[in-house]
């Protein structure tokens, strides 16, 4: 019913990857769109054009700023109207995929109007940030759609702002490797600026700017920064062992690491941030290393006895039924986390953690540049509220090799070859022009999860809150019955990992 000789213009959720050529695709069609969102949250959706005939240029996506009937404003400044970019893969990697080529991958919020081919489906990525102070209630405005030649095409916006706030740190505590490439992330001379930039970008992500490989002290700049802006959750003071340790002066070589890691050690104990504080090692190593790695964390907790101690060491026990009882936190692949394992080993004062890697593979879910988006939310979201891990690691986030910053696009130059021939494996977002950040639709999905969780742990909190209360009304009893009823993660979401 929209009159347009040059457009067609439908809509996608932010769970789903739209590839632009070669495979059909049914989009949502509607005049109108709708989203919730909390405040301090961020929600996305699609907006998907392709020329009748043609190739149509200078095609945008834009908003007005969304008012409640009572006069509150949602500033279309809190809207992103964003290109989605394309990497092209070229080979089949060593997990299945349904197709070669064209993927939709970097979000290009530096790009312009675009030009669409005939026979394109070109993505833009529509992003509604509400502020903290945002005035819950029900915002209406309009998203228009424009190329040159053509009349805008105007479609109803509604955004409902729901009375509670998100968290500024992560609800899911996280360990994650950000690899620097100075040359690639504005130039060295830039680099101490580009750092806090690199570094707010993905606190905005609740990403802590950490690594689990660095031998030295972590940059106490970025982390006093992070901890003033309450969005400091984790970071290592160093690892230890990586490839597992030598069984020849081992006492001399856990010496060493001590002297390694004690600086950094008592500089985050003079400003206040070891309860923030990790030691990561022994990396996948198996039961030959166990009597070390025991034998090694003993040491380490004389030295350190306030810091958690961390492994991906395979103790399918989580330290239960094995010699290494002195780590305080394991942390197996998701198909090997069994939350009845996890919970006695909780009782025992342990955490378990989780992650990914370039494994599992389908049908567990991973977030490689050809899997489903939605994977990257259900991980963070609603598989860590089903199976409750303690934390979430993962090894990279940018595994770049040969790329340099993307200057143009949608269809970019960009290789998603990552680790090995893996594609987006340890690898989450890209450069930019000026070597400025850019997010993927992965990391996207994976903030979602994170939000998801968050909602969660927030009714949760308030359940314990009623059921603390020494009477309740009959209103309020109706709510938590009803709020019990809610939290659980329903089967048509996830069945099993």
């Amino acid at each position: 019913g929209l009159s347009s000789d040059r457009l067609l213009v439908g809509f996608a959720s932010s769970m789903e990857k739209v590839l632009p050529r070669d495979v059909p695709y049914r989009p949502r069609v509607s005049k109108r769109v709708s989203l919730s969102l909390a405040r301090n949250e961020k929600e996305s959706f699609q907006v998907l054009v392709t020329p009748r005939t043609g190739t149509v240029k200078g095609v945008r996506v834009s908003v007005t700023d969304l008012r409640t009937p009572g006069g509150a404003v949602l500033s279309a400044e809190h809207v992103n109207c964003d290109v989605v970019g394309y990497v092209e893969t070229k080979t089949r990697p060593p997990y299945q995929v349904s197709y070669v080529g064209w993927w939709p991958d970097p979000i290009l919020d530096f790009l312009g109007p675009v030009e669409v081919k005939e026979g394109d489906l070109q993505s833009f990525w529509v992003r509604v940030r509400a502020p903290r102070d945002q005035a819950p209630g029900l915002y209406r405005g309009k998203l228009q759609v424009a190329a040159e030649g053509s009349q805008p095409l105007s479609f109803d916006l509604s955004v409902r702002v729901c009375p509670f706030a998100l968290p500024d740190c992560t609800p899911l505590p996280t360990a994650i490797t950000f690899f620097e490439h100075p040359d690639e992330m504005g130039g060295k001379d830039r680099w101490p600026q580009m750092k806090m930039a690199y570094a707010d970008f993905l606190a905005d992500y609740y990403i802590d700017y950490d690594s689990l490989y660095r031998s030295g002290p972590p940059d106490f700049e970025v982390l006093r920064r992070l901890h003033d802006r309450g969005q400091l959750c984790a970071f290592n003071l160093g690892n230890v062992f990586n490839g597992g340790a030598p069984e020849k002066n081992f006492e001399q070589e856990v010496a060493k690491v001590i002297e390694r890691l004690r600086p950094g050690y008592e500089q985050a104990k003079q400003l206040g941030l070891l309860d923030h504080a990790y030691i990561y090692g022994f990396d996948e190593r198996g039961a030959d290393q166990f009597p070390l790695l025991e034998r090694c964390a003993q040491e380490l907790r004389k030295a350190f006895p306030e810091v958690v101690l961390m492994t991906t060491s395979y103790d399918a026990s989580y330290g239960m039924a094995s010699v290494v009882k002195s780590m305080d936190a394991w942390c197996p692949l998701t198909p090997s986390f069994v939350p009845a394992k996890a919970e006695q080993a909780r009782a025992a004062g342990k955490y378990v953690w989780w992650y990914i890697c370039c494994g599992p593979h389908n049908p567990f879910a991973n977030w490689f540049v050809e899997c489903a988006a939605i994977e990257a939310r259900l991980l963070m979201g609603a598989m860590a509220a089903r199976q409750r891990p303690d934390g979430f690691l993962y090894y990279s986030l940018s595994i770049w090799n040969q790329n340099r910053p993307i200057q143009t696009g949608p269809f970019t130059d960009w290789n998603p070859v990552s680790w090995t021939t893996y594609h987006g494996d340890g690898s989450l977002l890209c450069s930019g022009a000026d070597g400025k950040p850019v997010p993927t639709i992965r990391l996207e999905n994976y903030r979602d999860g994170q939000e998801d969780y968050a909602y969660a742990v927030i009714l949760e909190h308030i359940i314990r809150a009623y059921e603390a209360k020494p009477s309740l009304t009959v209103q309020e009893r109706g709510w938590l019955a009803e709020a019990k009823a809610a939290l659980p993660v329903p089967e048509k979401l996830m069945k099993t990992m």
